[in-house]
């Protein structure tokens, strides 16, 4: 019976960590960091949504590790917000120096 509860814990962790949202970062961070560019993309939602929930709902799946916000735009005409993301990968580089085998 433990065992069995053990069991379950630890897929339960595994699929929550591989459902992870990509980490908002600075662009300064990014400078000084060693990371690689994976994709930009274009997000599109209501002007009255808020930033934040806009972007982690549209990055819930992205296989990336961080994201940097680079614009905000918003047409008051139509009622929209844009938003462009980077999203990035710590490189193999970096990892490896901050974890000495």
């Amino acid at each position: 019976m433990i065992r069995h509860a053990i069991l379950t814990l630890l897929l339960l962790g595994a699929s929550t960590s591989s459902l992870a949202s990509p980490e908002l970062l600075s662009p300064s961070e990014i400078q000084f960091g060693q990371f690689e560019l994976i994709e930009t993309i274009e997000i599109q939602g209501d002007i009255e949504d808020s930033l934040l929930r806009l972007v982690d709902k549209n990055l819930q799946y992205k296989d990336s590790d961080f994201y940097v916000i680079q614009d905000i735009s918003e047409d008051a005409r139509k009622d929209t917000l844009t938003v462009v993301v980077n999203l990035y990968n710590q490189s193999a580089n970096y990892s490896l120096s901050q974890h000495p085998v």
